[in-house]
């Protein structure tokens, strides 16, 4: 087992596709390439890459079954996000959201998945409390389904629950296939310490975004991974204990507001190959 360098691949460049007015299939082999480029460049074997089922320009089999088969020459592993978990009272709503995620998950196994991330569509009329006890009601259901297709499921630390918040969510559900992603810049954001909440999440940390941030403007905006407020030299030992018993692929991720995002993205590889290198993580190194 190791760890397997990857790209968010629609926001490490996603100014350039809004400068460059890409859409639907323009834009996702936009993305596509330069993340494909990017592992042959630094030698990642596999690279990794993130998409989501709704960011598909079509999920018909045929459409599938091409971009199975350029991930494959490509030498590319993708993580496919399922979509959107609805948290809500209404029962009509959350019936809708499973059946969407099962047809979801599905393809994400087509594509060869091994995880997929989601995000909680929260409704503001329900308590803080009520959205946690909601989003477990739910996970416990989507989380079986997950497990039929040999998938690990896991909900990225964004803007709202705090990291003592999404453990209990993954504890709560009682299924081990349920867990977090682990974004390094994001745990700013939510007002913790990037080492700290990252060592607390690791028994349930499944997939990981690297990037980093630097305050500006009351801002957390992207910068090259090294350049910013995260403690890498410390965090990333630990998120590598999270690929000791399966590949855990580290996304990494610009999303600058100003910066070159290709010189954002070629530093930061850089410095992750050089990191993976210099610690002995090279299984999936050419």
């Amino acid at each position: 087992m190791g760890i397997i360098i990857g790209s968010l691949a629609s926001q490490n460049w996603h100014r350039q596709v809004r400068q460059r007015k890409l859409s639907g299939a323009a834009a996702f082999d936009y993305v596509f390439e330069k993340t494909a480029a990017i592992g042959k460049e630094f030698g990642f074997s596999p690279m990794g890459i993130d998409f989501g089922v709704r960011s598909l320009p079509s999920t018909d089999r045929s459409y599938l079954d091409e971009l199975k088969a350029r991930l494959k020459a490509n030498d590319m592993i993708a993580m496919v996000g399922f979509g959107g978990v609805a948290v809500s009272n209404d029962a009509e709503v959350r019936a809708a959201s499973i059946a969407e995620a099962r047809r979801n998950l599905e393809i994400a196994a087509y594509l060869g998945a091994r995880t997929s991330n989601f995000g909680c569509a929260r409704n503001g009329r329900i308590t803080h409390e009520g959205q946690i006890k909601y989003a477990i009601l739910m996970l416990k259901e989507i989380g079986r389904i997950a497990r039929e297709y040999g998938i690990r499921i896991c909900q990225e630390n964004f803007d709202h629950w705090k990291s003592d918040e999404l453990i209990r969510i993954c504890v709560e559900t009682g299924l081990d296939n349920v867990g977090i992603q682990s974004d390094t810049g994001n745990w700013l954001i939510l007002g913790e310490d990037p080492v700290e909440a990252t060592r607390k999440c690791l028994p349930y940390t499944m997939h990981a975004h690297v990037r980093d941030y630097v305050l500006e403007n009351d801002t957390y905006n992207g910068v090259a991974v090294g350049a910013g407020l995260v403690d890498f030299e410390r965090v990333l030992p630990l998120l590598a204990q999270a690929g000791e018993k399966e590949d855990i692929i580290f996304s990494m991720e610009v999303d600058t507001d100003d910066r070159d995002e290709d010189q954002c993205a070629h530093d930061s590889y850089a410095y992750l190959k050089s990191w993976l290198i210099k610690n002995g993580h090279t299984e999936h190194l050419k």
